[in-house]
């Protein structure tokens, strides 16, 4: 589904700060214009809650890291803004309103932002040099994709299907599917 831009003429990643600042809605922010973004599901807030308390808890005690969902701003090196569901930091971010160095991000799809999340965003994401991993997390199963960047810097791609574990290496914790996805009442 093509996404509407709410501006008309191309905006600086400057312009664009401002006006996310005051912003009654979240705007997300790609080549000059502006988008704004969807409400979520249940499902969607308990998966990404699940996979953010591990996060924080894993990264709350090291030096320079943080775990932040939903709500906060990564920039990319080509200045695109985005608003990840997850986001780790181990780096240290100077910037209170924007992160730019994560070493994890995941996205938890939607209908109408999976083509975003494996297209648009899986391009822009593997240009941040910091980045480690790029995790994408089905709602209606249990199923996720990991992109996950080796030591000779090239990306390896790997699926999870209804059972097993992900070791998030950056932020040193490890989930099964049956932890990321609990609460979500569906059946396999």
């Amino acid at each position: 589904m093509p996404r509407v831009a709410t501006n008309t003429e191309r905006l600086t990643v400057e312009q664009y700060l401002e006006l996310e600042e005051t912003a009654t809605t979240r705007h997300e922010f790609v080549d000059g214009f502006m988008f704004a973004m969807a409400g979520a599901t249940k499902f969607h807030n308990v998966i990404t809650g699940n996979i953010y308390a591990k996060a924080r808890i894993a990264v709350r005690s090291k030096a320079n890291c943080g775990a932040y969902m939903e709500n906060v701003k990564l920039r990319t090196p080509n200045g695109v803004g985005y608003y990840p569901d997850v986001v780790v930091s181990c780096d240290d971010d100077v910037n209170h309103l924007l992160i730019i160095n994560p070493c994890l991000i995941v996205e938890v799809l939607s209908d109408s932002t999976e083509d975003i999340d494996r297209g648009e965003k899986l391009f822009n994401y593997q240009k941040i040099p910091s980045l480690k991993m790029y995790v994408l997390v089905r709602q209606d199963k249990k199923f996720l994709e990991c992109y996950k960047r080796n030591a000779a810097g090239t990306w390896e791609y790997s699926i999870l299907e209804e059972t097993g574990s992900l070791e998030f290496s950056c932020a040193d914790f490890s989930m099964t599917l049956k932890e990321i996805y609990e609460d979500v009442p569906f059946e396999i």
